[in-house]
């Protein structure tokens, strides 16, 4: 007896695979816990030593025009770093809620690009990393209207 190419003694079993659409909703949610991680670190940490973290920003930043603004900032550190928070606390929210997606990654990818100044070596790179995730990321979920 022969069997035929469509026989199912021939036939391999397939490993599932996840979705694309899955796969670019978890991407998404993990940009969500990521930004969430960072509201509450900067609300229980940074913001009791904002003074010392924006001294350190304006003395460390290599373009020049964020030096004076940081230092101005100074004053009002406690309350800058909160509403840096609050920012990230909206990201997360709607990351992890997946509600506008595509402009939440591009806000995200702006506050990462942004802070890229007044960061010094190496520490800037991390935020020119997220950026480029952030658009791969904005690209697969736009792409896949389930994520």
């Amino acid at each position: 007896m022969t069997m035929g190419p469509h026989s199912q003694q021939h036939r391999r079993p397939r490993s599932p695979s996840p979705e694309p659409a899955r796969i670019w909703a978890g991407a998404v949610r993990a940009v969500g816990v990521y930004f969430a991680g960072t509201a509450v670190l900067n609300t229980v940490y940074t913001v009791r030593t904002a003074p010392d973290f924006l001294r350190w920003l304006g003395e460390t930043s290599w373009f020049p025009p964020y030096r004076p603004v940081l230092r101005a900032l100074e004053p009002a550190a406690p309350a800058v770093v909160l509403s840096a928070a609050a920012f990230q606390a909206a990201v997360a929210y709607h990351l992890l809620r997946r509600r506008r997606v595509s402009g939440t990654l591009l806000c995200a990818q702006a506050w990462v690009l942004g802070l890229i100044p007044a960061l010094p070596w190496p520490y800037w790179t991390v935020n020119a990393v997220s950026a480029a995730a952030f658009e791969t990321i904005r690209r697969g979920a736009t792409r896949s209207p389930s994520a």
